[in-house]
């Protein structure tokens, strides 16, 4: 777990460079303003507000002392990470965060080391875990200074102190032996830590004090996907200031030297997500009522009248109404049905195809289809009766025909009555069939009975 820890951190300072110069170059390809943005500008506000963010996180902790030989597993539950930070100036360069820090330690020799009175001189003791809780406060650095504008990689550096509880406990076993002296292996234990270290007196040390102070370092990277969500890459040093977070000590109670005369030493290496939704945006758009252009300048090349993002020249709809969906491709209002009506005015968005709707876009029935033709149901006498022409690309050689006509054999079979007039109801009728598609008359056909019917 070491050699991963170590590889991570020494991982930050060989990746961030190169990804900090690529991020600089991809804002350096970014095209400038376009026409529209003249009367628009994006401008930096110039006091933000900020509020404290909360950020949450895990990782791998890691331990420095006598039984630092190697770990085994993460203990009961992975460590937990929260933090509360708030930035100290506008250019967000100094934060202050306040954190805390939960997890398990665990520590032991998983092979007998070369002296083998160690192994009675820590009377057995060869695993441990601790349960520790770390409640701490650091001031940030985020090399802000270096940069005209601020990266999405962006690089940091902080310095503090924390109080540690820790309560070390042991797996050690009062009856058989805890290794095996011809394999060279610890094989006799069971990983049940119910022997507590702070208060059996194993070394002849009395009830020691199970907090402590910690100087505290962490270094590493946050990648920001916007100003207002970021996650952050580090790894964290805590000093402590006891030799008994494994619970061996340098010394027993007789002053005979026990362990190392170093204090404990953790590290933590973690990930954390952080979420910013409630501090002020850090830009706004600003409408200018002027723009400094030449005089020669083309105020038809940049019009755009309804604000769709489509330029009048272009736009086949400039008139549409704020917020409208658009084809971006015609700048129309978005029509998903094909029925003729813009979605935001149509209460139907999903008619039949080829049906027909009315301005709302909803599928109208065949007797609405007829009564929009404003035929009058009520009869008329023939002398007061008098022919409207019917505009139309199918037009027939009964359209100017005066006079008393024989009916074609092919609307013979409208005339229902053999009275040898086709009436109003028996045209009616074959237009009802034709649109039911019970006639064997086609589109230019019912024109033509049409025509006929009015020159009889």
């Amino acid at each position: 777990m070491k050699r991963v820890s170590l590889i991570l951190f020494l991982s930050l300072f060989v990746f961030v460079p190169s990804l900090l110069i690529a991020q600089e170059e991809e804002e350096e390809e970014q095209p400038g303003q376009s026409y529209e943005d003249l009367l628009f500008k994006e401008v930096e506000v110039e006091n933000p507000v900020y509020y404290p963010v909360l950020s949450v996180g895990t990782g791998m902790l890691n331990y420095f002392g006598e039984l630092s030989d190697d770990k085994k597993g993460f203990g009961t539950s992975p460590p937990l990470k929260i933090n509360l930070y708030h930035f100290l100036d506008n250019q967000q360069n100094f934060r202050v965060n306040i954190f805390g820090l939960s997890g398990n330690l665990n520590g032991s020799f998983h092979t007998l080391p070369e002296e083998e009175e160690l192994i009675d001189r820590y009377k057995g003791i060869t695993n441990f875990q601790t349960e520790m809780l770390a409640l701490g406060l650091n001031l940030e650095y985020g090399f802000g200074h270096f940069y005209d504008q601020r990266p999405r990689f962006r690089p940091f550096l902080a310095m503090g102190g924390e109080v540690l509880i820790y309560n070390p406990k042991s797996d050690y076993m009062k009856n058989g032996s805890p290794y095996d002296w011809n394999e060279e292996q610890i094989i006799l234990r069971d990983y049940n830590y119910d022997y507590n270290l702070r208060n059996t007196n194993v070394f002849n040390v009395n009830d020691f004090n199970q907090n402590t102070a910690a100087l505290t370092l962490d270094i590493g990277f946050d990648f920001a996907f916007s100003n207002r969500v970021a996650v952050r890459v580090g790894t964290s040093g805590h000093y402590t200031f006891t030799d008994l977070i494994d619970g061996i000590p340098h010394k027993d109670g007789r002053g005979s030297v026990i362990g190392d005369k170093f204090p404990d030493i953790l590290s933590f290496t973690y990930v954390t997500f952080g979420w910013d939704p409630f501090s002020e945006s850090e830009t706004q758009t600003v409408e200018r009522l002027l723009a400094d252009i030449s005089e020669d300048f083309d105020y038809t090349a940049i019009a755009d009248t309804d604000r769709d993002g489509i330029i009048d020249l272009h736009d086949e709809c400039p008139d549409n109404p704020q917020g409208v969906a658009i084809d971006t491709t015609t700048g129309c209002p978005v029509d998903s049905d094909n029925d003729g009506v813009s979605d935001y005015k149509d209460k139907e968005n999903y008619s039949s195809e080829g049906a027909i709707v009315n301005d709302q876009g909803v599928e109208m029935t065949e007797d609405r289809v007829l009564s929009s033709m404003n035929y009058n149901l009520m009869a008329v006498d023939r002398n007061d009766a008098y022919m409207i022409p019917v505009t139309t690309d199918f037009s027939s050689k009964y359209s100017n025909v005066e006079g008393k006509l024989e009916i074609p054999d092919k609307f013979k079979s409208v005339d229902k009555d053999n009275d040898g007039d086709i009436s109003y109801d028996e045209l009616l009728q074959a237009i009802d069939n034709f649109f039911n598609d019970r006639s064997d008359f086609n589109a230019n056909e019912i024109y033509e009975l049409n025509d006929f019917f009015f020159a009889q």
